[in-house]
Protein backbone atom coordinates (compact mmCIF):
# COMPACT_ATOMS: atom_id res chain seq x y z
CA UNK A 1 0.00 0.00 0.00
CA UNK A 2 1.62 3.39 -1.07
CA UNK A 3 1.16 6.68 0.60
CA UNK A 4 -1.55 7.95 -1.56
CA UNK A 5 -3.71 4.61 -1.07
CA UNK A 6 -2.95 5.36 2.82
CA UNK A 7 -4.47 8.74 2.71
CA UNK A 8 -7.52 7.69 0.93
CA UNK A 9 -8.06 5.53 3.31
CA UNK A 10 -8.01 8.06 6.15
CA UNK A 11 -10.53 9.50 4.15
CA UNK A 12 -8.61 12.19 2.24
CA UNK A 13 -9.55 12.41 -1.29
CA UNK A 14 -8.14 15.76 -2.51
CA UNK A 15 -4.65 14.48 -3.00
CA UNK A 16 -2.52 15.42 -5.68
CA UNK A 17 -1.25 12.61 -7.58
CA UNK A 18 2.77 11.30 -6.05
CA UNK A 19 5.81 11.47 -8.14
CA UNK A 20 8.06 8.89 -8.07
CA UNK A 21 12.21 8.12 -9.17
CA UNK A 22 14.00 4.76 -9.29
CA UNK A 23 17.23 4.65 -9.78
CA UNK A 24 20.16 2.03 -10.26
CA UNK A 25 23.54 1.86 -11.35
CA UNK A 26 26.06 -0.64 -11.49
CA UNK A 27 29.58 -1.12 -13.14
CA UNK A 28 29.25 -1.58 -16.72
CA UNK A 29 30.37 -5.25 -17.73
CA UNK A 30 30.59 -6.85 -20.91
CA UNK A 31 28.97 -8.63 -21.93
CA UNK A 32 26.02 -8.75 -19.57
CA UNK A 33 24.70 -5.77 -17.31
CA UNK A 34 21.66 -6.11 -14.79
CA UNK A 35 19.49 -3.45 -13.58
CA UNK A 36 17.64 -3.69 -10.06
CA UNK A 37 19.32 -6.96 -9.73
CA UNK A 38 18.97 -8.35 -6.07
CA UNK A 39 22.24 -8.57 -4.01
CA UNK A 40 23.18 -10.22 -0.52
CA UNK A 41 25.93 -7.18 -0.52
CA UNK A 42 25.41 -5.86 3.41
CA UNK A 43 28.46 -3.96 3.70
CA UNK A 44 27.07 -0.47 3.18
CA UNK A 45 24.69 1.45 5.73
CA UNK A 46 21.26 0.74 5.08
CA UNK A 47 18.54 3.13 4.31
CA UNK A 48 17.24 3.24 8.06
CA UNK A 49 20.19 3.51 8.99
CA UNK A 50 20.08 7.46 7.87
CA UNK A 51 19.94 10.51 9.61
CA UNK A 52 17.42 13.18 8.45
CA UNK A 53 20.74 15.54 7.81
CA UNK A 54 22.91 12.33 5.63
CA UNK A 55 19.70 11.13 3.87
CA UNK A 56 18.73 14.87 3.22
CA UNK A 57 22.40 15.29 1.78
CA UNK A 58 21.84 12.39 -0.46
CA UNK A 59 19.17 13.41 -1.92
CA UNK A 60 19.78 16.56 -2.48
CA UNK A 61 23.38 15.60 -4.24
CA UNK A 62 20.63 13.64 -7.18
CA UNK A 63 19.68 16.07 -9.71
CA UNK A 64 16.30 14.08 -10.17
CA UNK A 65 15.26 14.52 -6.88
CA UNK A 66 16.35 18.11 -7.42
CA UNK A 67 13.48 17.66 -10.23
CA UNK A 68 10.88 16.49 -9.13
CA UNK A 69 10.59 18.32 -5.53
CA UNK A 70 11.44 21.64 -7.21
CA UNK A 71 8.27 20.94 -9.80
CA UNK A 72 6.52 19.77 -6.93
CA UNK A 73 6.81 23.54 -5.10
CA UNK A 74 6.16 25.29 -8.02
CA UNK A 75 9.98 26.57 -8.63
CA UNK A 76 11.98 26.31 -11.45
CA UNK A 77 14.71 23.39 -11.72
CA UNK A 78 17.94 26.08 -12.13
CA UNK A 79 19.03 29.02 -10.30
CA UNK A 80 18.08 27.60 -6.58
CA UNK A 81 19.76 27.77 -3.47
CA UNK A 82 19.53 24.96 -0.61
CA UNK A 83 20.41 25.01 2.34
CA UNK A 84 20.41 23.02 5.53
CA UNK A 85 21.06 23.38 9.44
CA UNK A 86 20.58 26.99 9.09
CA UNK A 87 20.79 29.29 12.00
CA UNK A 88 22.61 32.77 11.34
CA UNK A 89 21.69 35.21 10.53
CA UNK A 90 17.87 33.65 10.85
CA UNK A 91 18.51 32.31 13.88
CA UNK A 92 19.95 35.12 16.00
CA UNK A 93 18.84 33.79 19.47
CA UNK A 94 20.28 30.34 19.89
CA UNK A 95 18.22 30.14 22.92
CA UNK A 96 15.04 29.77 21.20
CA UNK A 97 13.26 27.47 18.85
CA UNK A 98 14.18 25.80 17.38
CA UNK A 99 17.53 25.52 17.14
CA UNK A 100 18.23 25.40 13.42
CA UNK A 101 16.09 25.27 9.99
CA UNK A 102 16.41 21.93 8.11
CA UNK A 103 16.03 23.01 4.94
CA UNK A 104 16.05 26.76 3.42
CA UNK A 105 14.90 26.86 -0.43
CA UNK A 106 15.55 30.01 -2.60
CA UNK A 107 15.37 31.28 -6.08
CA UNK A 108 18.36 33.69 -6.20
CA UNK A 109 16.59 36.48 -8.21
CA UNK A 110 13.42 36.24 -5.68
CA UNK A 111 14.75 35.69 -2.46
CA UNK A 112 11.58 37.07 -0.85
CA UNK A 113 10.05 34.07 -1.77
CA UNK A 114 12.08 31.60 0.43
CA UNK A 115 10.42 27.85 1.43
CA UNK A 116 11.66 26.71 4.74
CA UNK A 117 11.00 23.09 5.83
CA UNK A 118 11.33 20.94 8.71
CA UNK A 119 12.06 17.60 8.28
CA UNK A 120 11.24 14.63 10.27
CA UNK A 121 12.00 11.04 9.47
CA UNK A 122 10.40 8.01 10.33
CA UNK A 123 11.92 4.44 9.96
CA UNK A 124 10.41 1.28 8.57
CA UNK A 125 11.45 -2.40 7.73
CA UNK A 126 10.07 -5.31 7.13
CA UNK A 127 12.05 -8.12 8.19
CA UNK A 128 12.59 -11.71 6.34
CA UNK A 129 10.05 -13.40 8.04
CA UNK A 130 7.62 -10.21 7.25
CA UNK A 131 7.13 -9.10 10.37
CA UNK A 132 6.96 -4.82 10.19
CA UNK A 133 9.22 -3.05 12.37
CA UNK A 134 8.05 0.92 13.16
CA UNK A 135 10.62 3.10 14.59
CA UNK A 136 10.41 7.30 15.33
CA UNK A 137 6.75 7.48 14.72
CA UNK A 138 6.92 10.35 17.66
CA UNK A 139 8.57 12.37 15.22
CA UNK A 140 5.66 13.20 13.32
CA UNK A 141 4.38 15.11 16.78
CA UNK A 142 7.67 16.63 17.38
CA UNK A 143 7.86 17.75 13.70
CA UNK A 144 4.12 19.78 14.19
CA UNK A 145 5.66 21.49 17.13
CA UNK A 146 8.71 22.64 15.55
CA UNK A 147 7.37 23.41 11.67
CA UNK A 148 4.75 25.88 14.04
CA UNK A 149 7.49 27.54 15.32
CA UNK A 150 8.75 28.54 11.90
CA UNK A 151 5.96 30.38 11.18
CA UNK A 152 7.70 33.64 13.39
CA UNK A 153 10.33 33.78 10.75
CA UNK A 154 7.98 34.94 8.36
CA UNK A 155 8.60 32.88 5.26
CA UNK A 156 6.61 33.16 2.31
CA UNK A 157 5.87 29.42 2.53
CA UNK A 158 6.60 26.77 5.23
CA UNK A 159 6.48 22.93 5.11
CA UNK A 160 6.75 20.02 7.47
CA UNK A 161 8.60 17.29 5.33
CA UNK A 162 7.90 13.28 7.07
CA UNK A 163 10.64 11.40 5.54
CA UNK A 164 9.34 7.74 5.47
CA UNK A 165 12.90 5.47 5.42
CA UNK A 166 11.54 2.23 4.17
CA UNK A 167 14.01 -0.99 4.10
CA UNK A 168 11.90 -3.48 1.54
CA UNK A 169 14.19 -5.96 0.72
CA UNK A 170 12.86 -8.99 2.05
CA UNK A 171 9.93 -8.25 0.57
CA UNK A 172 10.52 -11.19 -1.99
CA UNK A 173 6.85 -11.94 -3.39
CA UNK A 174 6.55 -8.63 -5.38
CA UNK A 175 7.98 -6.96 -8.51
CA UNK A 176 11.33 -4.83 -6.97
CA UNK A 177 8.76 -1.69 -7.15
CA UNK A 178 6.15 -2.57 -5.36
CA UNK A 179 8.05 -3.48 -2.32
CA UNK A 180 6.63 -1.38 0.42
CA UNK A 181 6.62 -2.04 4.11
CA UNK A 182 2.84 -2.47 4.90
CA UNK A 183 2.32 0.98 7.61
CA UNK A 184 -1.25 0.20 7.34
CA UNK A 185 -1.61 -0.56 10.89
CA UNK A 186 0.16 2.83 11.54
CA UNK A 187 -2.31 5.43 13.00
CA UNK A 188 0.32 8.59 13.54
CA UNK A 189 1.90 8.55 10.66
CA UNK A 190 -1.45 9.09 8.40
CA UNK A 191 -4.45 10.88 10.04
CA UNK A 192 -6.78 13.75 9.82
CA UNK A 193 -5.05 14.87 13.54
CA UNK A 194 -1.88 15.63 11.59
CA UNK A 195 -3.53 18.45 9.51
CA UNK A 196 -5.51 19.60 12.24
CA UNK A 197 -2.57 20.23 14.79
CA UNK A 198 -0.99 21.93 11.85
CA UNK A 199 -0.64 25.50 11.66
CA UNK A 200 -3.22 26.38 9.06
CA UNK A 201 -0.21 27.93 7.30
CA UNK A 202 1.81 25.18 6.79
CA UNK A 203 1.60 22.52 4.20
CA UNK A 204 2.45 18.85 4.43
CA UNK A 205 4.74 17.31 2.41
CA UNK A 206 5.62 12.90 2.54
CA UNK A 207 8.93 11.57 0.64
CA UNK A 208 8.99 7.86 1.37
CA UNK A 209 12.99 6.35 0.29
CA UNK A 210 12.46 2.74 -0.30
CA UNK A 211 15.69 0.76 -0.17
CA UNK A 212 14.35 -2.22 -2.19
CA UNK A 213 16.91 -4.22 -3.45
CA UNK A 214 20.54 -5.42 -1.46
CA UNK A 215 22.26 -2.87 -2.87
CA UNK A 216 22.77 0.39 -0.48
CA UNK A 217 20.59 3.56 -1.51
CA UNK A 218 23.18 5.47 -2.94
CA UNK A 219 23.23 2.75 -5.50
CA UNK A 220 19.56 1.60 -5.99
CA UNK A 221 16.55 2.84 -4.20
CA UNK A 222 13.24 4.09 -4.98
CA UNK A 223 11.73 7.32 -4.34
CA UNK A 224 8.38 8.90 -3.99
CA UNK A 225 6.71 12.50 -3.23
CA UNK A 226 3.12 13.34 -2.24
CA UNK A 227 1.79 16.74 -1.27
CA UNK A 228 -0.51 16.17 1.00
CA UNK A 229 -1.52 19.99 2.25
CA UNK A 230 0.25 23.00 0.00
CA UNK A 231 1.39 25.70 1.93
CA UNK A 232 -0.15 28.67 2.31
CA UNK A 233 1.69 31.49 0.32
CA UNK A 234 2.55 34.64 2.63
CA UNK A 235 4.62 38.24 2.13
CA UNK A 236 7.85 37.16 3.57
CA UNK A 237 9.25 39.31 6.41
CA UNK A 238 11.84 41.94 5.50
CA UNK A 239 13.65 40.99 8.36
CA UNK A 240 13.83 37.34 6.70
CA UNK A 241 14.60 38.68 3.19
CA UNK A 242 17.65 40.89 4.45
CA UNK A 243 19.30 37.80 6.11
CA UNK A 244 19.11 35.50 3.13
CA UNK A 245 20.65 38.44 0.92
CA UNK A 246 23.51 38.79 3.46
CA UNK A 247 24.01 34.77 3.09
CA UNK A 248 24.43 35.46 -0.26
CA UNK A 249 27.51 37.95 0.06
CA UNK A 250 29.31 35.32 1.83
Amino acid sequence: MNIRDLFLKSGREDLRKPRFLAYDTVPIQIPNTFLFKDSSESDFKKVIEFSEYEILDFLFSKVDFKEIIFEELGLPKNNIKVLQQVKQPLISNSSLKPGDLDLVLYRKDAIKKAIAIEAKCIKAKTLPNGEVVLNKEKNVTKGISQVNEYLQFGFHRTFLLIILLDDGQYIKGFNQFFRNTDLSGSTKLFNQNILQNLHRDVGLLYLKVNQITGKSILQSGKISLLTAKMAKKKKQKKTTTNAISSLLLD
